[in-house]
């Protein structure tokens, strides 16, 4: 294992499931850091391809965890508990990291406040419409983020997520009962108490590809919902002006209606529109969205 350089060091958790056609270039990104970490954990999530084989020449350099599958957040979890460092970074096996990620957000970490550090992506693999770069395309808030998070959806990718190890245990890690949105989930809790971190160069090329979790609409409706519906229920989220509160609700609508819709869902997406519009009835990008919905359905 390589010494880390002096500062906060950083224990790097990939978890890894049928991804033994990837697994190697994350592990070579982490490996080739300019501020290398202080360990590299992958726990090969019960994989059924040659992960193992894929993962043999690191051996000595990295540990390696094998369990049976338990699925992305628990496999996140598992790496995890086994880290020795003050922060805890996260690299899916299917995503890389520029050589200097490390370096340049542990030189946020000083801040006491902060409990999570963040970059922009680079869009790689079969992005659609997607911007290369994924700050042309969304705001990256830092700060106080809490209410921006729930607004405006999941903008922080979780491969390239730092966050102090102290937070993450007390908050009881990734919930492991969640199908998809676990990330987001994480990071609105975290963001209830604590201030959060920005770089904005990107630092992660993040792959695009059929397989992913995210690309299933309903999955990814029901978990969006779950976890409004868990923000709104803390001391913070009971706490805000009924607006606001609207605003949330109207804009996770929003978000399922479009992924419903754009993988034919009609009908569930109609759904989504209407509680789009019962929530903020003045939102105009709800009425263009409609208008767009409604013409891809009737061509």
């Amino acid at each position: 294992m390589t010494t880390a350089q002096p500062g906060p060091g950083v224990s790097v958790v990939i978890p890894s499931y049928n991804c033994a056609n990837y697994v190697g270039e994350a592990v070579e990104s982490v490996l080739a850091q300019s501020r290398p970490p202080h360990e590299v954990i992958v726990v090969d999530d019960g994989s059924t391809d040659d992960t193992a084989t894929a993962l043999r020449p690191y051996l000595g350099r990295i540990r390696v965890l094998s369990q049976a599958n338990r699925g992305l957040p628990a496999a996140r979890n598992a790496g995890a508990a086994l880290a020795t460092a003050p922060w805890i970074a996260f690299l899916d096996a299917d995503d890389t990291w520029l050589p200097e990620k490390l370096s340049r957000q542990m030189t946020l970490a000083d801040d006491p406040a902060v409990a999570l550090i963040y970059s922009d992506r680079f869009n790689t693999g079969a992005r659609g419409t997607l911007p290369a770069v994924q700050g042309h395309r969304l705001e990256l808030y830092e700060g106080d983020i809490f209410v921006p998070l729930l607004v405006q959806g999941n903008h922080l990718t979780a491969s390239s997520a730092v966050v102090r190890a102290d937070v993450f245990r007390a908050l009881g890690g990734f919930a492991e009962h969640l199908r998809a949105a676990e990330d987001w989930d994480l990071w609105v809790r975290v963001a209830e108490n604590h201030r959060v971190a920005v770089c904005r160069e990107p630092l992660v090329c993040y792959r695009y590809h059929a397989t992913q979790m995210s690309g299933d609409p309903r999955r990814m409706r029901d978990a969006r919902r779950e976890v409004v519906d868990r923000a709104l229920a803390t001391p913070r989220g009971r706490a805000l002006d009924p607006g606001v509160r609207r605003e949330i609700l109207g804009s996770v609508a929003r978000n399922n209606a479009m992924g419903l819709s754009r993988h034919g869902a009609w009908r569930a997406a109609l759904v989504e529109y209407r509680a789009a519009l019962t929530a903020t009835p003045f939102d105009r990008r709800i009425y263009v969205d409609l208008l767009r919905f409604l013409l891809r359905r009737h061509t």
